[in-house]
């Protein structure tokens, strides 16, 4: 299921990015101006928070409209944004909150992710663990007495990585699509 979605999305954003041309989204994105960067930093950090949406296919696009270099830092600071959001939101509002913004089918995802985060609070078990879903493992870090400053450099470490597959892999993919 989640396969085919992700071909139905890339497929998707090829024909609309054709549809509009690449490069007239490009020009868009220039003359936007200070506004565009920060628009897409919002955009994908509120993906991120709103856990069943998904922040890596705005990262892809991003990778094409703004090239990758600058989507790759935009898209960095976005996931440190919304999944520092996440774990927040989860410390201040615990559990019931938390659900549901990651949604009842991410319920059971959250709870393993607890259990494992309960037993291991090591940076470098979150830095592995983030790649699988860094939005809800940030509400699950949330949910422990992690130190945000452990959270914190787990996250920017992991990021790095999930931003960099995203951009240069996916826009790559993309590119070749359009």
């Amino acid at each position: 299921m989640t396969l085919l979605f992700l071909v139905v999305l890339y497929v998707g954003m090829a024909l609309v990015l054709r549809a509009i041309g690449l490069e007239n989204a490009q020009n868009s994105i220039k003359q936007a101006g200070v506004l565009a960067p920060i628009l897409f930093i919002l955009i994908s950090a509120v993906s991120l928070i709103i856990a069943p949406l998904s922040g890596s296919s705005i990262f892809i696009i991003g990778g094409a409209v703004f090239g990758k270099e600058t989507a790759f830092f935009l898209s960095w600071i976005a996931s440190t944004l919304g999944c520092s959001l996440n774990f927040w939101i989860s410390r201040k509002f615990g559990r019931r909150v938390a659900a549901r913004l990651i949604g009842k089918t991410s319920l059971v995802e959250l709870d393993r992710f607890m259990q494992r985060l309960k037993r291991q609070r090591e940076i470098l078990y979150m830095i592995l663990l983030m790649p699988i879903a860094q939005d809800i493992v940030s509400y699950a870090v949330g949910l422990t007495n992690v130190k945000y400053t452990h959270f914190l450099i787990a996250l920017v470490i992991s990021g790095a990585g999930i931003v960099a597959a995203y951009i240069y892999l996916g826009t790559s993919l993309l590119e070749t699509l359009i």
